[in-house]
């Protein structure tokens, strides 16, 4: 008898496809559902060799490099694992409550990675994802401008606008960072970044910025960016057709954070009406509104001073003081 599965014929590129390919093969032909699982958790490399070796009946195929299969088949279920910086992505395949047993299992042991920073840091795209820390949450007594509205409704309010341009001005120091990092956490976003004005040449950064799954795209530090064309910045076409041209796309974000002074700087194009959500000046606070941020973050202020840097505060409150502070290539990680 000839089966439906018997009329399947799949590409196959490597050793995991054809594992992938015979278990949904296998499924077809006993009429089981195939489902699948796709998440990413917080893991260290030597986290989750330990937990793959601990696991009982099933085959561990390792391959070079950090990636690997597990196999059980006696249930019927097969996991693809990639290890990247701090975590490690999972896809499951196989019967629907097999796999649910599965994916429960490694979500009660480890955090669920929610929020992520693909960070393209070379001119032939190589990228690497990056899950953004889960603490040091902004809170709305940093940012004085935000009046009666608290940060989350804020947050909620930009997201769901059908403007896609949001520019943040102000000193170092002033909370932009953090603000961008409340966003993503707050809403659960994942984004694009770059620092490189080379790679920010190329288009492909745009196109799979508006094909692919993260609906941010954060351009921090981005004063030669912003400038007018007529300036010589080649660049600027592409963040308007993407914030609200020919190829603009729901749901997809650009925030740009700069440290220059005024808006005469930037293309007036950019900021216009309908494509510019909103354009924040952030700044120091003043001796109340850092008295303010320090309670509410069970900080002492232990001086009096005309104006106060909000990362000084913050960071009192979320790093011990005595140790110096590393800072990563992106500030928000």
């Amino acid at each position: 008898m000839t089966t439906q599965a018997d009329n399947l014929f799949i590409g196959l590129s490597d050793i995991a496809d054809h594992t992938l390919t015979s278990l949904i093969k296998g499924q077809m032909e006993r009429g089981i559902d195939t489902h699948i699982d796709d998440f990413s958790i917080l893991c260290t490399s030597d986290q989750w060799n330990k937990y793959v070796r601990s696991l009982k009946d099933v085959q561990l195929v390792q391959f070079k490099g950090r990636s690997g299969m597990v196999i059980d088949h006696n249930k019927n279920w097969f996991l693809d694992y990639n290890i990247n910086s701090g975590a490690v992505e999972i896809q499951l395949y196989g019967q629907k409550t097999a796999i649910g047993a599965v994916g429960k299992e490694l979500r009660d042991l480890y955090e669920e990675v929610l929020t992520e920073i693909e960070w393209i840091y070379a001119p032939d795209g190589s990228s690497m994802q990056i899950p953004l820390r889960a603490d040091r949450h902004p809170v709305s007594e940093m940012y004085p401008f935000l009046g009666e509205e608290t940060l989350e409704d804020y947050y909620e309010r930009y997201m769901s606008s059908s403007a896609s341009i949001l520019l943040l001005i102000g000193p170092p120091g002033t909370g932009k960072t953090s603000f961008i990092r409340g966003l993503m956490q707050h809403t659960q976003s994942s984004a694009t970044v770059t620092y490189d004005e080379n790679i920010l040449a190329k288009d492909y950064v745009f196109a799979n910025f508006i094909e692919g799954d993260k609906n941010l795209m954060v351009i921090e530090d981005a004063d030669m960016f912003l400038k007018a064309r007529s300036e010589g910045n080649a660049t600027m076409h592409k963040f308007l057709n993407v914030g609200d041209g020919l190829v603009t796309t729901r749901n997809k974000k650009l925030i740009f954070s700069t440290n220059l002074p005024s808006i005469r700087d930037i293309d007036p194009a950019l900021i216009r009406p309908g494509r510019c959500f909103d354009i924040v000046t952030f700044d120091l606070l003043t001796q109340e509104q850092a008295e303010k941020l320090a309670a509410k973050m069970n900080v002492t202020l232990t001086e009096t001073k005309d104006k106060w840097n909000i990362a000084d505060i913050f960071n009192k409150q979320t790093f011990d003081v005595q140790a110096p502070i590393r800072r990563g290539s992106m500030g928000f990680l």
